[in-house]
């Protein structure tokens, strides 16, 4: 029987699709279920109906084989594909020019014509040090393209489940690996193509920035410098976990150290402009990356690798199979445990 007290977390990513089932009683939040599939099917631009129906039947496998009873669904939107980001304005100045300066600039910042894209903007007035160092009064802009929010319903549909909201999958990480932790931190998920990195300040993410790498590029690093194939460096990263810094394989310490550059680009920027971060938390799913966690002990903000699973309770009998897949299901757990709707 469906039940409207549980709640779906559905994530789309480049190259897997991840789902998880969240029962929400009295004030608790508890794992029901969970199912993980790989996916070739192109996420970018409007899907046509033959894209929607292979979304479909996968989505629509994992609900069947994992006994899913919920319909009530919050749906992830891939970071890369929101705009995230804050300006800062004159003191003096009141909302509606703040509204015109940002309309005139939109076409310069925004990853798509502003006319294709839903575009909000909120001040932040939570932090006083803004205006001491810098003068100004600070925004955060939020934009979604149209094609985003068109791919999402038309897929619903299709797979007749109560479409309850959209959200950026770096919020729904926020809600599953930082809460109710409000200090100044540097989320970084590695994902399965792209890596995003954002500046979480009091639980408000302020920015995201995104590197066109992630779990693909080091697994195959992984293959090429162990003489394996694809399938097999995946099974390896899993059940490698974590090992000495010295045996970590060039290829691998060539792409960490582009994640390191980045990351140091990042904190250095945030610093500038008054959000200088407490610490990085790390999630997704190459946080079992022979080596990841001792090639940034040295790192000059501390790393912790994300735990999703702190704020909901799970079986003993679900959490041996849960818990390895932890943050690779950080996302779909932030959905699901959304109990605003």
């Amino acid at each position: 029987m469906f039940s409207d007290k549980n709640i779906i977390g559905l994530d789309i990513g480049s190259e897997s699709i991840k789902i998880v089932e969240i029962a929400h009683h009295e004030g608790q939040k508890e794992l029901l279920t969970y199912g993980i599939a790989k996916h070739t099917v192109p996420l970018d631009g409007y899907w046509d109906s033959n894209r929607l129906r292979k979304l479909s039947t996968i989505i629509e496998d994992i609900l069947d084989t994992g006994n899913f009873k919920g319909v009530k669904t919050v749906m992830g939107i891939q970071s890369k594909d929101v705009y995230v980001a804050t300006m800062d304005f004159e003191e003096g100045w009141d909302k509606e020019a703040i509204q015109i300066e940002i309309d005139k600039q939109s076409s310069y910042f925004l990853p798509y014509p502003p006319d294709e894209m839903r575009l909000s903007w909120n001040l932040i007035n939570d932090d006083a040090r803004i205006v001491t160092y810098t003068g100004k009064q600070r925004v955060i802009v939020n934009a979604l393209p149209d094609f985003v929010i068109e791919n999402s319903k038309n897929l619903l549909e299709h797979l007749n489940l109560d479409g309850a909201a959209l959200e950026n999958q770096t919020r729904s990480q926020i809600r599953s690996t930082l809460e109710p932790d409000t200090d100044k931190t540097i989320l970084v998920d590695i994902g399965d193509k792209y890596t995003t990195l954002s500046i979480i300040v009091d639980g408000t993410l302020r920015s995201s920035m995104h590197i066109n790498f992630g779990v693909q590029k080091i697994e195959q690093d992984l293959a090429v410098s162990l003489g394996i194939d694809g399938e097999s460096a995946h099974n390896f990263k899993k059940d490698l976990g974590l090992v000495n810094l010295y045996q970590i394989s060039p290829q691998i310490m060539d792409t960490l150290k582009i994640l390191k550059n980045e990351m140091t680009t990042f904190v250095d920027l945030n610093k500038k402009i008054a959000q200088d971060p407490n610490k990085i938390v790390i999630t997704g799913g190459a946080v079992h990356t022979p080596g990841l966690y001792e090639y940034f002990r040295d790192f000059q903000v501390p790393v912790f690798i994300a735990n999703p699973l702190r704020n909901i309770a799970v079986s003993q009998a679900l959490l041996p199979y849960v818990a390895p897949a932890g943050n690779q299901l950080s996302t779909a757990i932030g959905l699901a445990l959304r109990s605003d709707i």
